[in-house]
């Protein structure tokens, strides 16, 4: 369940992205956050340094682009959720 929901987030958050003016170093976030998600097959992501690109990633939107900083806080919220 956690993981189509963060599936979900992720959709929207790439949606959004592509409609969106953003930097080299959010770009180079969002893809290294695509590919440690996008890997996971288990019950947890299998690298632990997700949350870490996760809360980059965060700080990077947070000015600019507050509506997908909100969805990376629910990817955030839900990570934490399972255990991450």
């Amino acid at each position: 369940m956690a993981r189509q929901k963060i599936n979900g987030l992720l959709t929207q958050l790439h949606e959004r992205f592509a409609s969106s003016e953003t930097s080299p170093q959010q770009e180079a976030l969002m893809q290294q956050l695509h590919s440690q998600l996008v890997e996971w097959d288990g019950p947890r992501p299998p690298d632990g340094n997700v949350v870490l690109t996760a809360e980059l990633l965060l700080e990077e939107f947070k000015e600019q682009h507050p509506h997908m900083s909100l969805v990376v806080r629910e990817i955030i919220d839900e990570l934490g959720r399972i255990g991450v």
